[in-house]
C-alpha cells in the first residue's frame, strides 16, 4: 500500500495528464481574450503605461502564445517547446505588469508551465505517441 503511495506508477501518469489538460484549457480561456476588443485595448493601454516597447503587439503575442501553446499543453504536443513561450509570458505578466507575488495565479501558472518543461507530456500526449511512432519505425531498420 505504502509502496503505491511513493513510488512513479500509474497513478502519477493520469494525475499528470488530467493536470495538464486542464491547465492547458485554463490557459487557452485567457488566450481567447484576445477576440475581445475591450480586453486587448486595457492589456495595450496597461503595456503602454509601463513602457513597454510596442505594447499592441506585446498584447497580442502574448494572447497567441497562450492560445497556441495552451493548445499544444492540453493536446501534449511538443510539450516542452509550449512551455518556454508560457512561461516568458507568466513571467512577464507576474513580475513586469503586476507586483510580483508568489501567491499570485500567474506565478502559479508559471509553476505549472515549468513542470512541464521538465517532464513533458506524459504517457498519454501526442508527445508519447510521435514517440513510440518513432521507436517502432526505428525497430523495423
Amino acid at each position: 500500500m505504502i509502496k503505491k503511495l511513493i513510488e512513479p506508477n500509474e497513478t502519477l501518469a493520469t494525475g499528470l495528464v488530467i493536470v495538464r489538460v486542464l491547465t492547458g484549457g485554463i490557459i487557452i480561456s485567457f488566450g481567447f481574450e484576445m477576440f475581445t476588443i475591450e480586453n486587448m485595448e486595457g492589456y495595450t493601454q496597461w503595456l503602454s503605461d509601463l513602457k513597454v516597447p510596442a505594447p499592441q503587439f506585446m498584447a497580442y503575442l502574448g494572447k497567441i502564445a497562450e492560445l497556441v501553446c495552451g493548445t499544444m499543453l492540453l493536446l501534449g504536443l511538443f510539450t516542452r517547446l509550449a512551455s518556454i513561450p508560457l512561461m516568458i509570458t507568466m513571467v512577464v505578466i507576474n513580475f513586469v505588469m503586476s507586483e510580483g507575488h508568489l501567491r499570485a495565479g500567474p506565478f502559479y501558472l508559471l509553476l505549472l508551465f515549468a513542470v512541464f518543461f521538465f517532464v513533458g507530456g506524459g504517457r498519454y500526449s501526442v508527445d508519447a505517441l510521435i514517440r513510440k511512432r518513432k521507436e517502432s519505425r526505428d525497430s523495423k531498420t
